[in-house]
C-alpha cells in the first residue's frame, strides 16, 4: 500500500487479516469448474460396481488413440473398467515415450493385444503446422513460431510406420499382437488397416 508520504507501507497485522478474509470468502462464493465435476463424481460414486477390479487388463488389450473427445474408449469396444489399458496423446501417435508405456505394459501389465487407432477428423491429421501455430498464436497472444507439435501429413502412412516401429521393439514381450484401426468418429466404426 502507498501511504500519505507517498512511500509504500507496509499493512498492518489487521489489514493484512482483513485483506486474506475477503479474498477467501469471495473466493469461497465463486463458483469453481470442480463444482460440477464433484456432483458428477457423487452421482458415479453411487452406482460405482468396479471395487477390486484388478489393475491389470482383464482383456489383455490396450489402446493407443487420440485424446478427442469423441472417443469414447471402452465404449466403442463394449468394455467395463479394468478391461483395458488405454493411452491417449494427440493424434494417437507413437513416441518413445508412449513406446516405453507400451513395453511395460506388455511385461507387468498383461497386456498382449495393442491396438494403435488414430480418427477421422483429427486436427493434427488435417491441419498444417503452420495452421496449428497461427491459431494458436491467435487463440492466446503468444509466440508459437517455434513450437513443434507432431504433426501427421499421412494419418495411414503414419499409422502403418508406428505399427511396424512397435513389432520391431526388441523390449516387446514375445507374442504381443500389435493391430492399426482407424475410428469414424461420425458412425463410430472401427476400421482395421493393418
Amino acid at each position: 500500500m502507498i501511504g500519505s508520504t507517498g512511500f509504500l507501507r507496509v499493512p498492518s497485522q489487521n489489514e493484512q487479516e482483513q485483506n486474506a478474509t475477503f479474498v477467501h470468502e469471495t473466493m469461497s462464493r465463486m463458483p469453481s469448474f470442480t463444482d460440477s465435476l464433484d456432483a458428477s463424481n457423487a452421482a458415479y460414486v453411487e452406482s460405482f460396481t468396479a471395487e477390486g477390479v484388478p489393475g491389470r487388463a482383464g482383456t489383455h488389450l490396450l489402446l493407443l488413440t487420440c485424446m478427442d473427445s469423441r472417443i469414447v474408449p471402452h465404449a466403442i469396444f463394449g468394455l467395463k473398467e479394468g478391461d483395458m489399458k488405454v493411452l491417449r496423446n494427440a493424434g494417437g501417435q507413437m513416441n518413445s515415450e508412449v513406446e516405453r508405456d507400451i513395453v511395460l505394459a506388455s511385461h507387468l501389465l498383461d497386456c498382449h493385444n495393442i491396438v494403435i487407432m488414430p480418427h477421422t477428423k483429427c486436427a493434427m491429421a488435417s491441419l498444417s503446422l503452420t495452421e496449428v501455430r497461427t491459431k494458436l498464436t491467435d487463440l492466446s497472444g503468444m509466440d508459437f513460431s517455434s513450437f513443434e507439435p507432431r504433426m501427421i501429413d499421412d494419418w495411414e502412412g503414419k499409422l502403418r510406420a508406428d505399427v511396424a516401429s512397435l513389432k520391431a521393439n526388441a523390449l516387446l514381450k514375445e507374442g504381443v499382437q500389435v493391430r492399426g484401426a482407424r475410428y469414424d468418429v461420425d458412425t463410430g466404426t472401427v476400421t482395421w488397416v493393418c
